[in-house]
């Protein structure tokens, strides 16, 4: 039969793959028994293995040697392709069981998060997870107030800072670093340079960071630095908002304004220093930590935070 109109699928454009396996171990190991050993086999199915992948070939693809074989010139061309091949295939494999696995998952995860959090870094994250697993439906609260005041009527929150009781697995998520930030038009009639060209600026607070401003001042050295003027708000997101529109200078968590700044949003105008608030912290509720929709969401978020970790 005319080869002229075969296609890439024709079985005939590939070596026996059974046979690509047994040489793959042959080579790694550089013993025909030792590879026996690992696909349990025996010593004369991986000989045959391998003389009918050189029958195939028409070329020999090991020496052998007294202490065992190892790769001949053409083998070992061979080998760095088979490897190559291997590894995108156990990839994929990999990717592909972790797919169905989390398809699988089905439940309820109750989040209690913090409302600037909530709203700045993890509601723009969630449609991440909702793709990866669309049988699991999170139920997103938002309070300040102690999760051990909360009871059972969640499964996962976010706080600043550590959180200990009876009941409860709290941990670092990630870092609070925090650095003065600001509209890029705020700057236009009064650049931001050092520290102290802030006293022309109007200073951002929030009822939650009340005292941050004057912490971040004494680290920057300038204790007694006054702002031009002073505009408080309820809650930080509002804080970050009023910055975003032009309306002065915060000191913001630079994990809650990552998007805003990558939007040209906001800017950072001075390098430092950076103050770092108390860590955002993950709490378990140990009850639940063993569900498969807590614990997924749990490995998700880490990664999130992981994966998306700011630095000045």
């Amino acid at each position: 039969m005319s080869t002229h109109g075969r296609t890439s699928k024709d079985p005939d454009k590939l070596p026996p793959l059974n046979a690509l396996r047994h040489f793959e171990a042959v080579a790694r190991l550089g013993s025909f028994a030792a590879a026996a050993e690992e696909l349990h086999v025996t010593h004369w199915a991986v000989g045959k293995q391998i003389r009918l992948l050189e029958d195939w070939f028409g070329v020999p693809l090991f020496e052998r040697r007294s202490r065992g074989v190892v790769p001949t010139d053409e083998g070992a061309a061979l080998l760095n392709d088979v490897n190559g091949a291997f590894a995108r295939l156990s990839s994929s494999v990999t990717r592909l069981r972790h797919e169905s696995i989390t398809r699988r998952i089905t439940g309820v995860v109750r989040v209690n998060a913090l409302a600037s959090f909530a709203l700045c870094w993890l509601i723009p994250r969630l449609a991440d997870f909702q793709a990866r697993y669309p049988d699991i439906d999170v139920r997103l609260s938002t309070t300040s107030r102690r999760l051990r005041y909360v009871g059972d009527a969640f499964d996962i929150g976010v706080r600043s800072g550590p959180e200990e009781a009876s009941g409860l697995h709290s941990s670092t998520l990630m870092p609070d670093v925090r650095l003065p930030a600001c509209s890029p038009s705020t700057l236009l009639s009064h650049p931001i340079h050092t520290v102290a060209d802030l006293r022309h600026h109007t200073l951002l607070h929030s009822t939650s960071t009340r005292t941050a401003w004057s912490d971040w001042l004494r680290a920057a050295g300038a204790p007694g630095l006054q702002g031009a003027h002073h505009l408080d708000f309820d809650h930080v997101f509002l804080q970050l908002g009023a910055a975003s529109e032009g309306l002065g200078v915060t000191l913001a968590s630079l994990p809650l304004i990552e998007r805003d700044m990558a939007a040209g949003r906001l800017v950072c105008p001075l390098a430092g220093p950076v103050w770092r608030g108390p860590d955002y912290t993950l709490v378990v509720n140990a009850e639940r930590a063993d569900d498969d929709a807590v614990m997924a969401f749990e490995g998700w978020i880490r990664e999130q935070a992981s994966r998306h970790a700011v630095t000045p």
